[in-house]
C-alpha cells in the first residue's frame, strides 16, 4: 500500500458531495502555493487552479476540444486554470486532474508539464471519437438489463431474441412479440422516439415498450462494463454465444478498450413498466402521418425524433401481465 496521502476524495464521493448539489464550491488541496478545485454554479464547469509561481514558459498551448487551459487572476495572484464544461467527461476529467494535482503537489512539477505528461497517458480521453454518448450508454445499459434477465431464464438461447444489433426494427423479438427498450433518468417516464417506425410493430407481431427509469448509483449499482461482464459470465459455456454477444455490443458502439472510461454507476430507480403499443399510446406512425392533409406534404418529411410521456400506461414488473411477456427470474430478489 502506498504511504502517500490521498489528496482528493474518490470521484463517487466528490460527485455526491459537490457536483450534485449544484452549489459553487472551492476544494482546497494546498494553501501555499494554492491548489484548489472549483465547481461553478449548477456544476456548469469543474476544474483546478494552480497558483503561478514565477513566469510561465512561453509556447505552452493546449488545443483541446473539451479541456481548457488559461491564466486567471484571483486575490492579486495569478493562477493557471484547467477546466471543462463537458458533463459527460466530468468523471474522467476529475481523474485526469487528480493525476496532475499529485504531480504538482507531491512531485514538484509545474502545472503545464504535469498536464502535458498526464494527457500523454490519457490520449484516449482527449481525442478518441469512439466513446459512447451518455444517451447511448444508458440505452445499452437498458438492453443489457433485459438481456441479463432473459439469459437467466433461457440461457444462451436468449441471444436469439436480441435482434437490435442485427439492425432489426426493434431491440428484442420473442416469437411474435417485439420489445423496444427505452430508458430515462427523469422523474417521469418520458422517452425519445427516433423515427416514425420505432413504435410500429412488424407484420404479424405485437409491440411492447419496456420503460426503465435509471438513476446515478453513487457507489452502488453497476457500471456499463460491469453489466457487460455479468452477461459474459452467463455465456462462458459457449464460445460462439460469447463471441456473438461481444459482436452485438460492438455494433452498438461499445469497445472493451474504453471500459475504464465508463465509470458511471447506474441502477433502476423505479419498477420497470411494460407498455403494449396500442390505441391510446402516444406515437407517430406511417398511418398517422397519412391521415394529415396533403397540403402539409408529410411524404416529404424526413427523419423524425420526438418525446412521449407514458406515465400511467402499461403494467409493472411483478404482475402476471408483465411476466407473461418478460418472464420472472426464479428466486430473484430484485434487479440492479
Amino acid at each position: 500500500m502506498s504511504d502517500k496521502p490521498i489528496l482528493l476524495p474518490d470521484w463517487s464521493v466528490f460527485e455526491h458531495d459537490y457536483i450534485r448539489t449544484g452549489i459553487p464550491q472551492l476544494f482546497v488541496v494546498r494553501q501555499t502555493p494554492a491548489v484548489t478545485l472549483f465547481i461553478d454554479q449548477g456544476a456548469e464547469r469543474i476544474g483546478v487552479r494552480f497558483e503561478q509561481v514565477g513566469s510561465r514558459a512561453a509556447g505552452q498551448v493546449f488545443p483541446f476540444a473539451e479541456i481548457h487551459v488559461g491564466e486567471v487572476a484571483s486575490d492579486d495572484r495569478r493562477h493557471i486554470e484547467i477546466w471543462t464544461d463537458a458533463r459527460h467527461l466530468f468523471g474522467n476529467f476529475y481523474r485526469l486532474i487528480a493525476e496532475i494535482v499529485v504531480a504538482v503537489v507531491e512531485d514538484g512539477m509545474n502545472p503545464d508539464a504535469a498536464l502535458a505528461d498526464a494527457v500523454e497517458r490519457w490520449e484516449t480521453l482527449i481525442s478518441r471519437p469512439s466513446l459512447m454518448s451518455e444517451e447511448a450508454q444508458a440505452g445499452l445499459f437498458g438492453e443489457l438489463w433485459l438481456l441479463e434477465r432473459l439469459v437467466a431464464v433461457r440461457g444462451i438461447d436468449a441471444l436469439d431474441a436480441w435482434v437490435g444489433p442485427l439492425k432489426q426494427p426493434h431491440d428484442f423479438r420473442l416469437g411474435n412479440i417485439e420489445l423496444e427498450v427505452k430508458t430515462t433518468s427523469g422523474a417521469k417516464r418520458i422517452h425519445t422516439i427516433n423515427g416514425v417506425g420505432q413504435l410500429e410493430p412488424s407484420l404479424g407481431c405485437s409491440l411492447y415498450l419496456l420503460s426503465l427509469k435509471l438513476a446515478n448509483a453513487g457507489t452502488s449499482g453497476r457500471t456499463l462494463p460491469e453489466a457487460v461482464s455479468v452477461i459474459e459470465c452467463g455465456l462462458t459455456s459457449s464460445h460462439a454465444a460469447l463471441t456473438r454477444f461481444r459482436s452485438g455490443i460492438s455494433s452498438l458502439g461499445y469497445d472493451p478498450a474504453d471500459a475504464p472510461l465508463y465509470s458511471q454507476r447506474r441502477r433502476l430507480r423505479d419498477t420497470p413498466v411494460l407498455i403494449p403499443v396500442c390505441d391510446g399510446v402516444p406515437r407517430l406512425t406511417t398511418e398517422a402521418l397519412a391521415q394529415i392533409s396533403d397540403r402539409f406534404a408529410t411524404t416529404k418529411i424526413g427523419r423524425i425524433s420526438y418525446s412521449i410521456d407514458v406515465d400511467g400506461f402499461g403494467f409493472v414488473d411483478g404482475t402476471e401481465d408483465f411476466h407473461a411477456i418478460v418472464p420472472a427470474v426464479p428466486g430473484a430478489r430484485g434487479a440492479v
